[in-house]
């Protein structure tokens, strides 16, 4: 007959749980670890990854995946009906307005509540009032409130405007309703452009006919974000896109969803963190059943069956978990909810951050720190349950063969500390393992921290110290900025970039990429300083001659343009020649390298038919085309380039502060990335080096407790070799020679299969992170290899000393 004495077992459970204190709290913390580990380490990289993502979204000013202009009806009725397409936004252009005077001209346009509330709020903040319903109703940003000298704006304050329709000539002036205001970044980003727009209402676009197709844009999210490329392309199919129907997608989405690397990178810290938490529950788990198969062979002479023994294991561990997660989430929710908001907010990113507080996180911290502590209790559970009565009561800890014992050891300590490292080969590979596993994570990371290097990113990311530029809708810096700033102190050179209109006059190579119907032709022209000469011939295999240049002999194509038409660069190639047009002369100039890349500030795009084209000569040819560098003729000072010397960089930094103003001049400084990345590179070394010493406790933890329960299972061992002869001296030189063997051996491994693995994992962020440039960090490495030494030596006779207070006869007849 069957008995059920279940609540026996629960009895038995309970009191062996409360019988071993010291087990107890080593596994809590080993639950509490995991968990904490998994749930830190997501919440940290989760919302340092959407702060980031955030940030490029706001400094565009939307989230739509892509847009495009001067729809057909039938595109417009389509695009509606498609499945992949979750979002349709509609914009026009419909005006402008010169009553913003730090803001030069500044565009009145239109867009739906759908764009509206799906594609610009998302990358704003503080947003005030409704959307604009009256004719009369406007938004506007607090950048361009600021700029008006609006410092204290209210909903329904009156705000007088002359404008512009665009298409017309014709100048109207009214009084518009303020319903809306509104924080946007876009202005901050590079070149200062942004979102320089009033937005109004419906019926005032529709009032002035701006909603026809040919007027409208059309801005789409798709419902996979994962594929937006793709998308792309599949729409443009299903859409039929005419012929040079222009289209956009936002830089916001480069396909990182889809990246396979990042998912990689995830899988690997997920694997690595439940196997460390394995690792140590394990651990901790196979000692405890050790030291009691007495107790559970015990319980088997009496009747309970494995089934019933194994419960009891598991039963103690998900108790131990009821104490461990609550701890170890706790802990993770106060470092999401604390540290990563004061850890984002001094990264670096003026667009503001996202802290996630997902209970997924959570979730699945909780349920892969059970499926640890359950898997790391399974073995040691099955080892008590398959033991018969007759072999746990001889059970002393210690399964050594005999044909172990024949060696050439003959006392000699060292050559017995080598034999008993590999005696228990299940116990060595767990010891050093655990210390390797350490060793791998403090390497891997801190190499990852050292190769970021950030002189490395600065230079490939910024051409020069300072870069000045005009922003918020003004074309040109002032002479007299100009003239101030390059005369500061520190200054080693500068140049300045000019940029105006030109006309080409026929030539073999024009008509290559352009039906010749009318008289000219009109382009950009840029002007260029040698210093930015320079940098380009660094990029080129054959570079320019820099005399030929000057005197306007040799020109050179800027491919960085998004509308320059790719069969321009095609037709241009090396030695083509072009006419320019300079008041009744005809000036020819040979082309010297036709996709290079600059980045133009001042956008002077003619529209309509003409390809967009930027031709970059040198500043003494510019000038020889136009009578005034600003003002006037059409020709701006885009930008001013300066290189300081070392130690000067601060110091320019408040003195340009002190000269410009911010709504009209956008300073660009390797300085200021530098403050800003540096802040960034302290969090990683914070959040890195934390993760390390979390790690490598664990590692060093797992050390100590399996040479701790190996040198108190072998206390008959000890008491026999001293009978026969051996001093405790030399037991313990044996001990800690054995320490140093795991040691040493670990860090072989460390340097060559570690720092493999650290390679590797370099190599992947490299693939990520392209500016990461490969560094060991060999001084923190050898400290924590210092470390390791100390602690493997000094462990196992710390221990010894523990067992050896008994005299021998007391300790031959404790292991009887």
């Amino acid at each position: 007959m069957r008995n059920n004495n279940q609540a026996i077992i629960i009895r038995i459970t309970g009191r062996t749980l409360h019988s071993d204190k010291r087990r107890n709290f080593f596994i809590v913390a080993a639950i509490a670890l995991t968990a904490f580990l998994i749930a830190s380490v997501f919440s940290v990289g989760v919302s340092y990854y959407e702060s980031i993502n955030m940030r490029e979204k706001r400094l565009q000013g939307s989230v739509s995946n892509m847009g495009f202009a001067a729809p057909t009806a039938e595109q417009l009725e389509k695009i509606y009906t498609l499945d992949y397409v979750r979002v349709v936004g509609i914009g026009a252009y419909v005006a402008k307005t010169p009553d913003i005077p730090k803001l030069d001209i500044v565009d009145i346009g239109y867009v739906s509540k759908e764009q509206w509330d799906k594609m610009f709020c998302p990358t704003f903040t503080n947003i005030v009032g409704h959307y604009p319903e009256k004719e009369n109703e406007i938004m506007l940003s607090r950048y361009i409130l600021d700029a008006m000298g609006i410092d204290n704006p209210k909903m329904g304050m009156e705000i007088p405007l002359t404008y512009t329709v665009n298409g017309t000539d014709e100048v109207k002036t009214e009084t518009f309703i303020l319903s809306c205001i509104y924080t946007e970044y876009a202005h901050s980003g590079m070149g200062g452009g942004g979102m320089r727009a009033i937005f109004s209402s419906h019926v005032f676009a529709e009032k002035y006919n701006k909603l026809t197709n040919e007027n409208i844009v059309v801005n789409v999210i798709f419902k996979d974000q994962r594929n937006v490329g793709e998308n792309i392309e599949r729409l443009k199919q299903d859409l039929s896109f005419y012929e040079n129907q222009p289209y956009i997608l936002s830089p916001a989405f480069d396909n990182n969803y889809g990246n396979s690397t990042v998912y990689i990178s995830i899988f690997t810290i997920i694997a690595f963190l439940v196997f460390t938490g394995f690792l140590l529950i394990y651990n901790v788990m196979y000692i405890s059943v050790s030291k009691d198969v007495r107790f559970y062979g015990m319980l088997k002479t009496i009747g309970t069956t494995p089934k019933q023994i194994r419960s009891i294991i598991i039963g103690q561990v998900l108790r131990l978990c009821l104490l461990g997660l609550p701890v170890g989430c706790a802990t993770a929710a106060g470092i999401s909810l604390l540290v990563v908001p004061a850890i984002l907010e001094n990264s670096g990113l003026e667009t503001g951050t996202v802290v996630s507080f997902s209970p997924l996180i959570y979730f699945g911290a909780i349920l892969f720190a059970v499926l640890t502590a359950l898997s790391g209790a399974i073995t040691p559970a099955k080892k008590a349950a398959d033991i018969s009565p007759v072999e746990a009561l001889k059970f002393t800890g210690e399964q050594i063969k005999k044909t172990s014992v024949r060696s050439s050891a003959n006392g000699n300590p060292y050559k017995m500390a080598f034999r008993n490292i590999f005696r228990d080969r299940k116990r060595a590979v767990v010891v050093m393992l655990s210390l390797f596993l350490s060793i791998l994570v403090f390497t891997s990371i801190m190499t990852i921290i050292t190769s970021l290097d950030i002189e490395y990113r600065l230079q490939n990311d910024y051409d020069y110290d300072f870069a000045i530029e005009p922003k918020g809708g003004i074309l040109t810096l002032s002479e007299d900025f100009v003239n101030s700033a390059k005369v500061l102190d520190g200054i080693t050179e500068a140049g300045i970039t000019l940029i105006g209109t030109a006309e080409l006059v026929y030539s073999d190579a024009l008509d290559k990429i352009i039906d010749f119907g009318r008289e000219n032709f009109p382009f950009v022209i840029m002007g260029i300083d040698s210093i930015t000469l320079d940098l380009i011939n660094k990029t080129l295999l054959k570079p320019i001659n820099k005399r030929a240049f000057e005197r306007g002999e040799i020109a050179l194509i800027n491919t960085q343009l998004f509308h320059t038409d790719e069969h321009i660069t095609n037709a241009l190639t090396p030695g083509s020649v072009l006419n320019i047009k300079s008041g009744y002369d005809i000036i020819p100039v040979i082309i010297g390298d036709s996709n290079i890349k600059l980045k133009s500030t001042v956008k002077l795009g003619f529209g309509g038919d003409y390809p967009e084209l930027e031709i970059v000569v040198s500043n003494d040819f510019f000038s020889k085309l136009f009578t005034e560098m600003s003002g006037g003729a059409g020709a701006y000072i885009a930008r001013l380039d300066m290189n300081v010397e070392d130690g000067y960089d601060e110091q320019i930094f408040n003195a340009l502060g002190g000269i410009i103003n911010p709504l009209e001049v956008a300073i660009i400084s390797r300085y200021e990335a530098r403050t800003a990345m540096q802040n960034t590179e302290t969090i990683m070394y914070v959040l890195g080096g934390g993760i390390s010493a979390i790690l490598g406790f664990i590692g060093i933890f797992n050390f100590i407790n399996v040479m701790s329960v190996g040198v108190m299972a072998r206390k008959r061992e000890f008491a026999t070799i001293e009978s026969v002869g051996m001093s405790k001296k030399q037991i313990r030189s044996m001990l800690r020679s054995e320490g140093l063997g795991y040691a040493i051996i670990t860090i072989i491994c460390a340097l060559t299969i570690g720092n493999a693995i650290a390679y590797g994992l370099f190599r992947l962020i490299k693939s990520v992170v392209d500016y990461a440039e490969f560094s060991y960090p060999l001084i923190p490495c050898a400290v924590v290899f210092a470390i390791i030494i100390f602690i493997c030596f000094i462990t196992s006779e710390i221990v010894y000393r523990g067992i050896n207070k008994m005299t021998l006869v007391e300790r031959l007849r404790e292991t009887e």
